[in-house]
């Protein structure tokens, strides 16, 4: 693994934090931009993305400014930092999943 992809694979897990702010006001204003990019994301509104919505949903934050979206976006490590997320390989991640993952 080259440097450059070693660190696109951090920043892709990093990037899954959407709601890194120093600032509790604007952690809650970010907070509440990811869970309206996610429902936002969320196509058929089953509360769960797919890999595509999921896709949407990084774009959205990465637009936003939310977190490391960006990277993940800039480096396309969107399939990467899916199934880093998706904790029990079902094929779509939860909020419950993006916040457990959040919290690591």
């Amino acid at each position: 693994m080259t440097k450059k992809s070693k660190l696109a694979a951090v920043c892709a897990l990093a990037a899954l934090l959407p709601i890194m702010s120093t600032a509790p006001a604007s952690a809650d204003a970010q907070r509440a931009q990811a869970r309206a990019n996610f429902q936002a994301a969320d196509a058929n509104q089953d509360q769960v993305l797919d890999s595509n919505e999921f896709k949407t949903f990084i774009n959205l934050n990465a637009d936003d400014n939310l977190g490391r979206a960006g990277m993940i976006r800039r480096f396309g490590m969107y399939s990467r930092a899916f199934s880093t997320v998706d904790a029990n390989a079902d094929g779509v991640v939860s909020k419950k999943e993006i916040a457990a993952r959040a919290q690591r």
